[in-house]
């Protein structure tokens, strides 16, 4: 136990170092991974197995890289096997947002997307978005897929072709439900409303499993109320006004925790999502260091970004 305590500090340290290096690149990676998937839950997932992957992969790798294109390459590669993988590989249409800034390609993308992805391969696809959304050269191109130059030339050419040939329109879309809650989540909406670290770990499994996703994992209800419950409470006690929603976002069950300032504006300082087995919560993550996912999100219902409880790690 004491060798991997150390092994662990050491990792940290070396991640902590990884994850100042990637900053530049970051939002760039999630614009990327968003596209490629079609949902920002989706998306968050991809950017974690890239970060993860592209860090472990590092110690293998003995000529330089360039940043970003390793990491759209890792995350090239990731996506692709996982589509390959699913009987019928297809993007969640339902949960494709189009966002306030959304370029024209963008809107040339959600518009067709049904049709591109029945008409193109994963590696075509891949090169469009490379191509048109991110401003790669078919040289750059083929290396973040592993391709030749005539090969990506080739698949732009029959994709432009589909776009040119059918335009649709973009479908309006809800991407907010209300849904009704639990007794479950009955109970953590009142402690977030009474910012009650003990009425919230009521209804957590012995064994929960906490994802503070980007930061850290916690194991166990004794280290969730010894370390995220604790630093939570220290923040919401200087908070104002807390109004938390449960509310299906893009297609997944979420509390939102808003705080309402004196100023009768909301601010978005976190997303939850839990997992239920039995009446208790095995499962927990929240996304308050998802910066890109955060701001999605408050743009979404249309309201501020809670900045000054908002820690960004990177």
């Amino acid at each position: 136990m004491e060798n991997l305590n150390q092994l662990s500090n050491e990792i940290r340290d070396i991640e902590g170092e990884f994850k100042k290096k990637i900053e530049p690149y970051r939002t760039d990676l999630w614009k990327f991974c968003y596209r490629l998937t079609g949902s920002p839950w989706d998306a968050e997932d991809l950017v974690q197995e890239t970060l993860l992957k592209s860090l472990s992969v590092l110690s293998k790798l003995f000529q330089p890289v360039e940043t970003k294109a390793y990491l759209f390459k890792i995350a090239t590669n990731h996506w692709i096997d996982l589509t390959r993988k699913r009987k019928d590989p297809q993007l969640p249409l339902d949960e494709f947002v189009v966002m306030e800034n959304s370029s024209e390609f963008d809107f040339l993308l959600y518009e067709n997307l049904e049709l591109l992805i029945q008409e193109l391969t994963p590696t075509q696809y891949v090169t469009l978005i490379l191509s048109e959304g991110f401003g790669y050269r078919a040289k750059e191109i083929a290396k973040i897929i592993g391709s030749s130059e005539g090969a990506v030339h080739t698949g732009l050419s029959r994709t432009r072709g589909i776009l040119r040939s059918n335009r649709e329109k973009v479908k309006t879309q809800n991407y907010v439900n209300q849904v009704e809650p639990s007794k479950v989540m009955e109970t953590l909406l009142d402690g977030f409303r009474q910012k009650s670290p003990l009425l919230i770990a009521s209804v957590l499994d012995e064994n929960i499993t906490m994802d503070i996703v980007h930061s850290g994992v916690e194991l166990g209800i004794d280290e969730v109320k010894r370390n995220s419950l604790k630093d939570w409470k220290e923040i919401v006690d200087g908070q104002h006004i807390l109004e938390p929603l449960y509310i299906e976002l893009w297609g997944r069950p979420v509390i939102i925790e808003l705080e309402k300032k004196a100023d009768g504006e909301f601010y978005l300082s976190n997303v939850h999502y839990f997992e239920v087995e039995q009446e208790k919560v095995i499962n927990w993550k929240f996304y308050c260091f998802s910066y890109d996912l955060m701001q999605v999100v408050a743009s979404t219902l249309n309201v501020k970004l809670n900045a000054a409880y908002f820690y960004h790690i990177f």
